[in-house]
Formats: C-alpha cells, structure tokens, sequence
C-alpha cells in the first residue's frame, strides 16, 4: 500500500511545473521591473529595490493577498536547495586568500554576536514569562539564521508547531522591515561594501534576506554578507546545542519534564554539509581550476539561483502567522532583534573601513 502511494519521479516534476512556473513569472516580474524602477527619484535616492528585494516583496505580496492554492506547492519545495545552490557556486568568486581576510574577522564577530544574543533572549524571556519551548525558539531564530535554526532547535526543547511558526514569523518579519531599511542606511552612512555586508550578515538574521539585502546594495556587498551567513550557519550547531543546555536548565528549574541531550549527536545532525561544498568550489578557484569565462558563467547562475530562491521564499511567507502567540514573544523578538542590528551598526562603523 505505501509503495503505491509512492509517486514516480515524472509525475514528482509534473506536479512541481505549476509552482515551479509561478516561481519563474515572480523571479523574472522582479527581474525586469527593477530597473524600471530605478529611474524614478523615490527608488533611486530612497528605497533602493534590486530584483533581489522585489522577489521576496513580490512573493509576500501574492501569497497573503489572492493567495498560492495547493496546486503551486509542490514547486514551491526548492527554495533551500535553490539558495544553498546558490552559496555553494558563490564560492567560485573567492580565493583561500581572499576567505581568510574577510572570513577571519567574520567569525569573531559573528561568535561574539550569536551568543550574545542567544544568551540575552533566554534572559530576556524568562524575565518576561515567555515559555521555555517559545524563548528558546526565538532565542535561536533571532541568533543564527532564522528558519533553519527554529528547525533545528524545535525537537530539543519540545516546542510545538505554533510556537516554530510564530518565532520564523518573527524573524522573517524582521527580515523584511530590514530589508527596506538596510540599504537606505547603507547609502546615508556611506558604508563601504565590507562595512555593509558585515552590517547585514550580523543585523539580519535570515539567510535569504542577508543575501538579498547584501546583494541589493552591490555585487561587493552581497559576497561579505554572503561570508557573513556561512560563518553564521558554521556556528549554529553550537549555538542550539547551547540553548537546549539552557532550556532543560530552565525547565529543571522550574520543576518541568528533565529533557535529555544527546550533544555529540545534536552537532553532527545540524552541521550544515552545503558549506563543505562552498569551500570545495573555493578551493578549485584558488588552485585555478576554474577559468575566467567559468568564473562569469558561475556568478549568473548563483543570482539566478538567489532569485528564483528568493521568490519561491516569499510564496510561502503569511503574514498571518504573527498571530499565534501573544504580544510578549514579538516585542521580546523585534526589541532583541532591533537592538543587535543597532550595535552591528555600530561595531561596523568602528572597526571596519
């Protein structure tokens, strides 16, 4: 009975074509009116919308209006092997030498920031009530990289599935108001482009709209950013074996259910594998495997990557989900959330040129 329920490989692709299309119609609608919209002051001065941005804007806008009926779903599956796919070729743009100068510093930064911030949403939510399953989702969305590590840290604590909706709803809100606000600061601090990749790959915590954000502000931008979020997802192992340490201590505390952690086995589950693959294409780059006319033809193929990502992202994104939990978690999420990017800001300003 389960073998005949199991579909073929054609009709998996046939049910994917109506989402997959729909994917295609936002990615190239945001291709195309991007430009057009850098000719009016507004967009060219102001709110600087690449098609990066308008994929995801575009997206959110058709889901939570007229709606993506179950037909589109199946297509609409890719969006993380579409954007890690994109991570991976992005690694045809960097030499070992090149890594190390951004990444070295990347990493002290992104330590410093992840686990303070994960520290001081636990604190933060236990001062406010908010129970240990929901803070320490949003402790660990709001830290690392939103979705993936609300995911990953879900079945540690017991959270339930309202309390993984309500902190990814958080963090890609959040994402989205920074999204419009990024690059107009970018532009009136006059960052330079490590100075704004790095403000994006520590303030905003989705993967996609670090790179969206990043790559909206300029090609340079999006590559540090893009560094940024690897050296983010290197760490988020550690940081969600750290949170569900905290949560069965709170929970202990409390007099809750003793939640049992396997740590060793908890690290290698949540080892983001796609990075290795990062690496791998670095070091083909380095070796000078990879030609100049390869190295061009790799960097359209990973914005074409990013952008069909991105679109499919935002075809899946409801807004509606911000209502299920109480107003505690969303202020606790947006203040912690606020707070971190400001003094991202700040560190960038300071210590890089």
């Amino acid at each position: 009975m389960i073998e005949s329920e199991k579909k073929s490989l054609g009709q998996e692709i046939v049910d994917s074509l109506p989402g997959g299309a729909l994917v295609v119609a936002v990615a190239l609608a945001a291709y195309f009116i991007a430009p057009v919209l850098q000719k009016y002051p507004l967009f060219k001065t102001y709110l600087e919308l690449k098609d990066f941005i308008l994929a995801i804007l575009f997206g959110i806008f058709i889901k939570n209006t007229v709606g993506v009926s179950k037909t589109f779903a199946p297509g609409l599956r890719f969006s993380t092997i579409l954007t890690k796919t994109g991570i991976v070729v992005m690694g045809a743009k960097y030499s070992m030498m090149g890594l190390v100068k951004v990444g070295g510093p990347a990493l002290f930064y992104i330590a410093v920031f992840l686990f303070g911030t994960a520290i001081i949403m636990m604190w933060v939510g236990q001062k406010l009530k908010v129970p240990t399953p929901l803070a320490a989702c949003l402790a660990s969305g709001l830290s690392v990289c939103g979705v993936s590590a609300t995911i990953a840290i879900a079945p540690a604590v017991r959270a339930r599935n309202r309390d993984m909706a309500y902190s990814i709803a958080v963090v890609l809100m959040f994402g989205l108001l920074a999204l419009l606000l990024f690059p107009p600061i970018g532009r009136l601090l006059n960052l330079s482009d490590t100075q704004y990749g790095a403000f994006c790959g520590v303030g905003i915590v989705n993967s996609a709209q670090v790179l969206a954000a990043g790559f909206g502000y300029s090609d340079g931008a999006g590559l540090v950013a893009g560094i940024y979020n690897i050296g983010r997802v290197i760490f988020l192992p550690f940081v969600v074996l750290m949170l569900a340490i905290m949560a069965a201590s709170r929970e202990a505390s409390e007099g809750g259910e003793e939640i049992r952690i396997n740590k060793w086995q908890m690290i290698v589950d949540k080892f983001p594998i796609f990075v290795l693959g990062f690496l791998a294409v670095v070091a083909f780059n380095t070796m000078g495997f990879l030609s100049k006319p390869e190295i061009k033809l790799a960097k359209t193929f990973m914005e074409w990557c990013f952008l069909l990502g991105f679109a499919s992202i935002g075809l899946t994104t409801r807004l509606a989900d911000l209502k299920a939990a109480g107003l505690s978690g969303f202020l606790m999420g947006f203040l912690v959330a606020g707070a971190k990017a400001a003094l991202a800001l700040i560190v960038v300003l300071t210590f890089l040129e």
